[in-house]
């Protein structure tokens, strides 16, 4: 397995796999919206690739006050080999490079494996934040 930073040209690729290993659809999942974060200064996107294929997915960003986790996703016929692991180490490393001292990950509440997985990484789920969300007006 090779962990490398996702390019622009990966965006299609990045969307098909994440539509096939059953990642829960985003509004952000455009190939524009992929292709700019991709190349954005403030962000670190890793993917993990197994015989040229991406087996794997994580999107960390840094807007000057904490770090955020995003999208890790392993393919289905990858899982329970590590790779998630090695996603998250390889943002966090980049993320001490740039100074980042706290983080958080959003966890889909209907998703057991992935809020324990997180627990096991060494987030734990923070039980006095709600997440409120809204969309952008143009």
């Amino acid at each position: 397995m090779e962990l490398r930073r996702a390019t622009a040209d990966d965006a299609e690729s990045i969307l098909r796999f994440w539509r096939n290993s059953g990642a829960s659809p985003s509004t952000t999942d455009e190939v524009d919206y992929v292709r700019r974060v991709a190349g954005h200064p403030a962000a670190v996107f890793v993917v993990a690739m197994i015989d040229g294929e991406i087996a794997g997915t994580l999107l960390g960003t840094f807007d000057g006050w904490r770090g955020n986790m995003y999208r890790l996703v392993v393919h289905p016929d990858h899982r329970r080999r590590g790779i998630g692991r090695q996603l998250v180490r390889e943002v966090e490393r980049v993320f001490g490079t740039w100074g980042v001292r706290r983080t958080s990950v959003l966890v889909e509440v209907d998703r057991p494996v992935a809020r324990e997985f997180w627990s096991a990484v060494g987030y734990p789920r923070d039980e006095h934040i709600v997440r409120h969300v809204g969309m952008v007006r143009a």
